[in-house]
């Protein structure tokens, strides 16, 4: 708690050695949480990614955090619906970790293969049985029989997407570009 408060889907900039350009990172927890939880992959050459990922217990990082409002969960008894892709997951992994309310929450994650990335796996599964998360679709687009991309598995279960949609459901997006540009076509 030594860091100004901060919540879930806010940003964390940070600035790796030899270098004057803060790296960005979507926050998985919040201020009541008590710890920083961000999701890294390794970028090959990457800067940031590479010293992060190189980290030993105790070694000072030098960061900042921004906020995100524009992202933030509003308080609500509305359904929310989360889509996010490889380390996108990171913040709407925070959102479920602070659903202490047990609010409806619908998340489809997607990633290249279950063994490797599959972010946050072993919490989602935990707060599926707490009642944190609703319900958790899967795909994974480099194994066969993966299910694809999360725009494919969203266009599989339309129906059930339509209708939540129509509950009026609050819809956060977290991945790379191409992928939100499908999800924006598959809800569409």
């Amino acid at each position: 708690h030594g860091l100004a408060k901060f919540a879930a889907g806010d940003l964390i900039g940070i600035v790796p050695p030899g270098s004057a350009v803060p790296r960005y990172y979507s926050l998985a927890s919040g201020w009541e949480d008590g710890f920083v939880a961000i999701c890294v992959r390794q970028v090959p050459g990457g800067a940031c990614s590479t010293h992060l990922l190189g980290l030993q217990v105790g070694e000072p990082v030098t960061a900042f955090i921004r906020p995100n409002p524009g992202f933030a969960l509003p308080r609500s008894r509305r359904p929310v619906l989360l889509i996010g892709a490889g380390t996108g997951v990171s913040p709407l992994a925070g959102f479920v970790r602070r659903n202490d309310r047990r609010g409806p929450m619908h998340l489809y994650f997607g990633g290249r293969d279950p063994a490797r990335d599959f972010y946050f796996g072993a919490e989602l599964q935990g707060w599926l049985k707490e009642g944190r998360l609703t319900s958790l679709r899967t795909v994974f687009s480099r194994v066969p029989d993966g299910g694809g991309y999360v725009q494919d598995a969203l266009q599989r279960d339309a129906d059930r997407v339509r209708d939540l949609l129509a509950q009026g459901s609050l819809v956060r997006v977290c991945g790379s570009r191409a992928m939100a540009q499908g999800v924006t076509e598959a809800l569409d």
